[in-house]
């Protein structure tokens, strides 16, 4: 029994492995295995494997590959990993102790891994980056988002202000303008883009087998001209389909692999307690008498707080059954206000109002539908349009139902008014904090920027 244990736990960790080698590498099973008994052999594999996972996701694709790798050092791999999975919440302290080295902390990288693969859907986030797209698509999302700018404002300011460092404003002003220039260029290039492949789309309409579609995409476009990279594409999906597979082997499998993670966590648990316990025991010779008298005094401490608990238990027993008491006396007095028939009138009142609620709420719910995820671009004329065609020119999935530019770009200009509206929000609480500081100097009188 327990060999077949070990062998599911084998298969499921090198379907794991396999579904990760798409990622950037991937360290193999034996080191997944030595990782539970904190082996330092696997530590730098599972820095590299955090490390190229996370840049992918945060950074993109063309980030992570092995050209990366070798231009970052170890400490500042190890470093972006932290930062990341901080920000993420992830509150393992001893985690954030490892050294910056790279070689201790096997089984707490596991243990970080494991937990992003659990918080984030870290496989079909990799799965989803290393797609072969062979169509023409665009990102797009108007999901609503929260905001924790506002919410952490006490909190940012404490930490600048405890940071003693002068800043230039000339080099503010610097960094504004080259964000500007950016930004200019991107969307210049993004217009370019736009441009050419209308280009495509129009001049190849009619090529495509699929009616849906009705024209050739960038890649099958290139595809017509080179023949002789259809190999290439071949293998990529040959690839992908391998990726795929051992997915959904994993996917069966991953019930065992969190059995198997739960003996690593206990594992580490026992570590830490035999930890604890030495330290205590060399705590408890090096001070006998000190440790009994400290003894003496917790377990005091410790009745005194059950004695209190119990007396703050009695006191809300007490409180509840007298607000109980008068809430009842309460309803008592309405009822005999209220007559029948007016308790009729009012529950009939209510349950309108709240059918009408609910129906405006299901009407606004059914026009401003959420898009989100990658869309395939797909050309349509407006004639085609007319005559009841498909609509749209931006497509979700053949099966779905179109979206059209034009409604994509209405819900894109109005998430664009509500991050502007809350930009002047933040802008506004921004100088009423600085008016707050500018009271404090003595001779000195500052001159708020004009609003724009």
């Amino acid at each position: 029994m327990r060999q077949a244990g070990n062998a599911q736990i084998r298969e499921a960790l090198s379907a794991l492995c396999r579904v990760l080698s798409g990622g950037g590498g991937s360290p193999g099973p034996e080191a997944f295995r030595r990782a539970k008994f904190n082996r330092p052999e696997p530590t730098a594999e599972f820095w590299k494997l955090l490390y190229c996972l996370l840049k992918q996701i945060y950074q993109g694709k063309d980030g992570s590959p092995t050209a990366t790798n070798e231009k970052e050092t170890v400490e500042n791999q190890i470093t972006f990993v932290k930062s990341v999975l901080w920000n993420q919440g992830y509150g393992r302290s001893a985690f954030y102790h490892l050294p910056h080295d790279g070689t201790e902390g096997s089984r707490e990288a596991l243990l970080a891994f494991s937990w992003l693969l659990n918080r984030i859907k870290l496989l079909e986030k990799i799965l989803e980056i290393n797609r072969v797209k062979v169509g023409d698509e665009i990102t797009a999302c108007t999901c609503p988002q929260e905001l924790f700018l506002s919410r952490n404002g006490n909190e940012d300011a404490a930490a600048s202000s405890s940071v003693k460092r002068e800043v230039d404003v000339r080099y503010i002003q610097w960094l504004s303008g080259k964000l500007r220039f950016c930004w200019r260029t991107l969307h210049a290039t993004q217009q370019e883009k736009c441009a050419l492949l209308y280009k495509i789309h129009s001049y190849t309409q009619g090529c495509h087998v699929d009616q849906h579609l009705n024209h050739l995409s960038v890649m099958e476009t290139d595809l017509v001209r080179k023949p002789e990279n259809y190999s290439e594409l071949l293998q990529l999906l040959e690839s992908e389909n391998s990726h795929l597979e051992a997915y959904l082997e994993w996917k069966h499998l991953e019930p065992v692999y969190w059995q198997w993670m739960e003996s690593v966590l206990e594992s580490s648990l026992a570590d830490e307690r035999s930890v604890s316990i030495q330290n205590l025991n060399t705590g408890s010779r090096s001070f006998p008498g000190g440790f009994q008298q400290w003894s003496n005094n917790l377990t005091g401490d410790i009745g005194r707080l059950n004695q209190d608990i119990v007396e703050l238990h009695d006191q809300l027993q007490e409180l509840v059954s007298c607000k109980k008491s008068s809430w009842n006396e309460q309803i008592r007095e309405m009822e005999r206000e209220l007559s029948e028939k007016e308790l009729c009138l009012m529950v009939k009142k209510i349950k309108q109002e709240v059918r009408q609620k609910t129906e405006e709420l299901k009407l606004q719910c059914s026009q401003g539908r959420d898009l989100h995820g990658p869309f395939r671009l797909v050309f349509k004329e407006s004639s085609s349009l007319q005559k009841g065609g498909p609509s749209g020119s931006v497509h979700k999935d053949l099966n779905t139902r179109a979206v059209s530019a034009p409604e994509l770009i209405k819900k894109l200009q109005k998430t664009g008014l509500n991050m502007e509206a809350e930009l002047q929000r933040l802008q506004e609480e921004c100088r009423c904090r600085l008016d707050d500081i500018a009271e404090g100097l003595e001779g000195v009188i500052c001159i708020p920027p004009p609003k724009r």
